[in-house]
């Protein structure tokens, strides 16, 4: 098993592949954890591509949230952003090509939930303890 370790076996020492999907791994759980990198994602997906858009489109998701998330998103490689010299000045979001696989794994993980939800058996509850 993966989980079990064993203190007779010697330990191979992580290859730099081994901290590469580690990292990898560590960026989709960060992205998967925020509901507004999910939502912001979900949101350009559609079509919404302008900062202020974005704003009225996700009811509760403050300008400096937004800001946060799509820097985030940059770094990430998800998504792109173009300024345009006008006055006022212009920004467009749009997704990388890695941004569209990762908002198809998301739709694929939402017509999951939604298959599931036929198929509960108890009233549903965001909570159980």
């Amino acid at each position: 098993m993966l989980c079990e370790i064993n203190p007779l076996m010697p330990r191979a020492k992580p290859t730099e592949q081994d901290y590469r999907r580690q990292e990898a791994f560590h960026r989709l759980t960060d992205i998967l954890r925020c509901k507004w990198t999910l939502a912001v994602l979900d949101a350009l997906a559609q079509g919404v591509n302008r900062p202020g858009q974005l704003v009225r489109t996700l009811p509760g998701l403050t300008p400096k949230v937004l800001y946060e998330r799509v820097h985030k998103l940059e770094r990430y490689g998800l998504l792109i952003r173009r300024a345009y010299p006008e006055i006022p000045p212009r920004v467009e979001y749009e997704l990388t090509e890695r941004g569209r696989r990762l908002v198809a794994l998301i739709s694929q993980m939402r017509e999951f939930a939604h298959d599931w939800a036929e198929h509960l058996d108890a009233p549903p509850t965001l909570t159980e303890k």
